[in-house]
């Protein structure tokens, strides 16, 4: 919780649509996220002393402080006396006769109902080990292979070594086999192995479940997105062959895009930076603008867990009632990251996260 909105703690999002989350069952995502929408989420965490604040539709505590927000957690559970174990690592469980049995490093625990909230796998340094899914296989449930999401990718061309920590404006799209899977808006940030950002983030766990299938992947960086290709290609012409004198392409360029992107693009589209202005022609310009509209990458990895903000895959939801109780187990609850549900940057996950949790809590204390 620490880490999340930069240590702010972006906690949910005003703006809740079901593109914002990804999941093997809309319907059960659907009616978990209405049954505990972001009103209840802002009163709950108004009735811990945590006041939220909206900027342009995400919310944040007022304070701007993360801890804060654990702090009111953790006062919660103080309050209702609940008995808390600390350092404690839960080693196997089992269920007889509809009780289940929890070995731990310090002891046994028995109980009518249990609920598995371990996360996923992402951001290991965490405790986020995949344990819950070990738990839950042995338990009879059935696992979607888990995989980094929310995550920077690795693309095959060798031009951006070149152009580690240059950001720019731009939407990317992603292609898997060919078709359009997905794309976003906004900061793009070029690595020395290749593309990340949010918008790069948010489209990850496509790219990743496409690899892992065997697909081909491609991204598609459009570099002026405010521009259709005619406006675009009419501003090159005007920049670069109508101009009264010839410079360089690569200065004619200058203040429309970073001066480090400009030669290594450049040479992506087989030109040389230095080449007059007085070289070019029609045909040459729009084919630099259709380049600019659609750079094309091939995406070939990603980071892995320990770099990932969130994992995608997790208990499959068809094993899952829409109490979020095992179909297999009776008194076996589930929230969180351990299911097969991911949403994109902007509070999403930890929204997710709270109506789980809510509604497994509600439904197991009624036993």
């Amino acid at each position: 919780l620490l880490a999340t909105g930069n240590g702010r703690c972006n906690f949910t999002n005003e703006y809740q649509d079901e593109s914002c989350y990804r999941s093997s069952n809309p319907k059960l995502l659907k009616s978990v996220l209405e049954y505990f929408n972001v009103e209840r989420t802002l009163m709950e965490f108004s009735k811990m002393g945590v006041l939220a604040r909206n900027r342009d539709g995400y919310y944040y505590p007022r304070s701007n402080q993360a801890a804060g927000v654990r702090f009111c957690l953790e006062q919660a559970v103080r309050s209702k006396n609940i008995s808390v174990v600390y350092e404690c690592s839960v080693l196997g469980i089992k269920e007889k006769n509809h009780v289940f049995f929890i070995s731990s490093s310090k002891g046994e625990y028995v109980g009518k109902n249990i609920i598995l909230c371990t996360g996923g796998k992402a951001s290991p340094k965490s405790g986020s080990d995949g344990a819950g899914y070990e738990f839950a296989k042995k338990l009879g449930h059935s696992i979607i292979k888990p995989l980094p999401a929310l995550v920077q990718l690795h693309c095959r061309e060798k031009c951006f070594q070149k152009l580690k920590g240059i950001r720019a404006i731009g939407e990317v799209s992603l292609f898997v086999d060919g078709k359009e899977i997905a794309k976003d808006f906004g900061e793009l940030q070029f690595t020395k192995d290749g593309i990340s950002g949010i918008p790069v983030f948010n489209i990850s766990r496509f790219a990743v479940r496409g690899l892992e299938k065997r697909k081909e992947v491609v991204a598609s960086i459009d570099l002026f997105p405010e521009f259709s290709l005619d406006v675009l290609s009419s501003h090159l012409l005007n920049q670069l062959l109508y101009r009264p004198t010839p410079v360089s392409i690569e200065d004619g360029l200058m203040g429309m895009l970073n001066d480090r992107l400009i030669p290594v693009i450049l040479k992506e589209m087989g030109l040389r930076p230095n080449s007059s202005t007085f070289d070019l022609d029609e045909a040459t310009i729009r084919d630099m603008a259709v380049f600019f509209k659609g750079w094309k990458v091939d995406v070939v990895g990603s980071h892995d867990f320990e770099f990932a903000q969130v994992t995608t895959g997790g208990i499959d939801l068809g094993e899952v009632s829409d109490r979020l109780e095992s179909k297999l187990q009776k008194g076996l609850f589930f929230a969180g990251e351990i299911l097969d549900v991911d949403g994109i940057c902007g509070g999403y996950n930890l929204q997710w996260a709270w109506s789980s949790g809510y509604i497994a809590g509600e439904n197991a204390a009624e036993y």
